[in-house]
């Protein structure tokens, strides 16, 4: 009987330790998901700038060529 009870002890802090590790991991996960996003509307916000001062810079040039 003692060995089936430290048997049954042994797995339920194994079951605890694990879930416990997991809802840490799962927060890691979200935090990172997050910082690439972030880092991907930033890419997106500079992407878009770099092509309007690309245009402005053009129609720019062709207002040059024109005189």
């Amino acid at each position: 009987m003692k060995t089936i009870f430290k048997l049954l002890l042994v797995c339920t802090l194994i079951a605890f330790t694990s879930c416990r590790n997991t809802e840490k991991e799962e927060a890691e996960t979200k935090e990172a998901v997050e910082q690439i996003e972030t880092i991907e509307r930033e890419s997106e916000k500079a992407s878009q700038t770099i092509e309007k001062d690309a245009k402005d810079l053009e129609n720019e040039l062709n207002e040059l060529d024109n005189l």
